[in-house]
């Protein structure tokens, strides 16, 4: 029997790929344009209000995952998504190293060190493959011994394991401790320990989505003014100093990201359907994940004429995405290319046409 639609996957896929694009247009515009005090602090806001958009796309797997297998994983399972999933991030890595250095008049060095950085040190945007990739180790681990135990339990314990690894290496890492020298923010966010949270609760949303929308009916207000609640501590840190890096794998971030995924399930739970450029964008997040910096970079060395900052970033933005979903819709049609940018036309979010988060 075909699982039903949950389109409110559709509606959190498309918003959590258009915030990555939207962070990386930010860091663009922080780089290339001298802007006053006042104006950086605002684009770092709003990186830091975008910033669950990673937590997010990884949790879409997951849930969709779980939602789509309670048992054993299917035929043919891990050969597609080593094909089509993990192919891509070493293929992906390797165009760019390739892009760099002709941008770079051709230095192969350039070309080096791309594909160092982005297939060993995972320093790049793709690096949410990796974690894809343990969340499906573990997502198999629940399904034959953790589902057993009580949820609340399990949940509990991940969330306690989370705080305390993120909170181990940020403190490690900082000048004279255990780390010093190491980068926390690369190291404490390309293991599973550092997202484990964000996989169990994906993990029971999805096994149990009939329940947990039952849930969300009830305390779907609450979880919303939560989300408001844990933006503004997120805003606060970032005013206060307590944070000077905008990544994901922060403690705050962990509370922030957990309430916008429930509250957009608890939200687009009253939509009837899911309109065109939505679906596109659903369609397409994967490949403009992985291809958006390539027209970031282009746009910001190739525009022919200035433009302000208040110009260049939605022009940017509008260019990197649409560039990405053009080149995708081209490239697909190319024999093998999915084992670059990965399998577009694929079904998502399940099958059917009724929709599962919707309880009366």
């Amino acid at each position: 029997m075909k699982k039903a639609r949950v389109i409110g996957i559709d509606y959190i896929r498309a918003m959590a790929c258009l915030s990555v694009v939207l962070i990386h247009t930010a860091s663009q515009v922080l780089m290339n344009f001298d802007l006053p005090a006042s104006t950086v602090e605002i684009a770092k806001l709003t990186q830091m209000t975008f910033i669950f958009a990673t937590p997010i796309f990884v949790m879409i797997s997951e849930f969709l995952l779980s939602y789509s297998y309670h048992n054993s994983p299917p035929k043919g399972f891990w050969k597609k998504r080593i094909s089509f999933i993990f192919i891509p991030y070493m293929t992906m890595s390797i165009a760019y190293g390739l892009f760099y250095m002709i941008l770079n008049a051709g230095d192969f060095s350039y070309f080096l060190r791309v594909v160092e950085n982005y297939i060993i040190a995972a320093r790049w945007h793709g690096y949410f493959i990796l974690i894809i990739f343990q969340f499906y180790l573990l997502h198999f681990l629940f399904n034959r011994y953790i589902h057993r135990f009580n949820p609340y339990l399990v949940t509990a314990l991940s969330l306690a394991l989370n705080i305390a690894y993120l909170h181990f290496f940020r403190v490690a890492s900082a000048a004279g401790g255990l780390l010093d020298g190491i980068e926390w923010v690369t190291n404490s966010r390309i293991f599973f320990p550092g997202w484990l949270i964000f996989f169990v609760i994906a993990y029971f949303a999805g096994r149990y989505i009939t329940e947990w929308m039952i849930f969300l009916k009830k305390a779907g207000s609450a979880i919303v003014i939560l989300a408001l609640m844990s933006w503004l501590f997120v805003l606060y840190n970032v005013i206060e100093g307590h944070y000077i890096v905008i990544v994901s794998s922060r403690v705050d971030v962990l509370f922030y990201t957990i309430f916008v995924f429930l509250g957009g399930l608890y939200l687009t739970s009253y939509l009837k359907g899911v309109p065109a450029p939505i679906k596109l964008i659903s369609k397409y997040s994967f490949s403009i994940y992985l291809l958006h910096m390539m027209f970031l970079v282009l746009f910001t060395n190739f525009v022919p004429f200035d433009l302000n900052a208040s110009i260049f970033a939605p022009a940017a933005f509008i260019f990197s995405v649409g560039g990405s979903i053009l080149s995708a819709y081209l490239i697909k049609r190319i024999p093998g290319s999915a084992y670059l940018i990965g399998q577009v036309d694929r079904k998502t979010s399940g099958a059917g046409n009724r929709n599962i988060s919707k309880v009366e």
